[in-house]
């Protein structure tokens, strides 16, 4: 056991020391690898941050029903029964026409719109606070069902921005999975195309290694530790970069979201987000690395 732990100790040494002998090389691969890293990353602290600031808007968006003019008594009556019966629904007022003239005569200063008018134009109106916690996409199936209620002229959903909000959230969301999994199966090609140029730089070594009776793991350790400190370094430069724009574009997002009163403040990883952003890029890197490894073994043993 000591000696296996030795070999791999070895084996990650060397594979460091290949870093140290080509600085420029090394630099332009991690610098390559880390920018395409960084706009998923980045995506997904905007998903996140977003997604924090909604669910800090625990405040259910209401919906105002607007009845019909010729509405009577009796109409309200079995619309308020209905709502009352619909599960879906915490909570709803009715304000009569006649309360909602009174609230706009003291909005504009206590003039007499009475005898300025005819009759009272405004309808009857239900405000109808659905159950907290419900999905944006239920609500609107809601304001769509209450549009279809008796004498209910329309339906209007008063928060409409905030669904909005949810909806770029979702939209932002698809296109961070989209460029992951792209990128990802992007940086296994890279770290395969870079491990085959490295093999074949050292081609002659390696065939002279299995004519010896090296085993295949023998000869593919250094290249997977290779592939491994690529992919550790190029994380923590996508890390550092994520760190650099998060706190670079938080003045403008402030400043775009604050007349809307939100307060949206970009998050960074946490812990256990860093190590799992390194376990994924590492275990990605060393895929790369052992297809390029495993493909060179075929090769030899086809020559043979």
């Amino acid at each position: 056991m000591k000696h296996y732990l030795s070999l791999h100790a070895e084996s990650a040494r060397n594979a460091a020391r290949h870093f140290i002998r080509q600085p420029l090389a090394t630099l332009l691969i991690l610098l390559m690898l880390s920018i395409a890293m960084t706009l998923p990353l980045a995506l997904y602290l905007g998903v996140q941050s977003g997604q924090a600031v909604l669910g800090k808007l625990n405040e259910a968006p209401q919906i105002t029903l607007y009845m019909e003019l010729g509405a009577d008594e009796v109409d309200n009556e079995a619309v308020k029964n209905l709502l009352a019966e619909d599960t879906r629904i915490e909570n709803s007022e009715f304000v009569a026409k006649q309360a909602g003239l009174e609230e706009l005569q003291q909005s504009m200063g206590g003039q007499d719109l009475v005898s300025m008018l005819d009759e009272n134009p405004l309808p009857d109106v239900f405000i109808v606070t659905p159950d907290a916690g419900t999905a944006p996409s239920a609500i609107q199936a809601l304001q769509q069902d209450l549009a279809d209620l008796p004498m209910v002229e329309a339906a209007k959903l008063d928060t409409e921005w905030m669904q909005t909000l949810y909806q770029i959230n979702d939209f932002v969301h698809k296109i961070f999975w989209f460029l992951a999994i792209t990128l990802s199966v992007a940086f296994v090609l890279v770290a395969h195309n870079t491990i085959r140029l490295q093999i074949l730089s050292r081609k002659e070594e390696i065939e002279i290694t299995k004519l010896l009776g090296a085993p295949a793991s023998f000869i593919r350790r250094p290249f997977l530790y290779q592939a491994a400190w690529q992919s550790v370094l190029s994380a923590a430069i996508s890390i550092g970069l994520c760190a650099w724009l998060m706190r670079a574009s938080q003045p403008l997002i402030s400043q775009i979201f604050r007349p809307y009163g939100l307060n949206i403040e970009w998050r960074f990883f946490h812990a256990w987000e860093i190590l799992t952003v390194l376990a994924v890029v590492t275990a990605l890197g060393i895929a790369g690395a052992w297809l390029a490894t495993q493909q060179h073994l075929l090769s030899f043993k086809a020559r043979k």
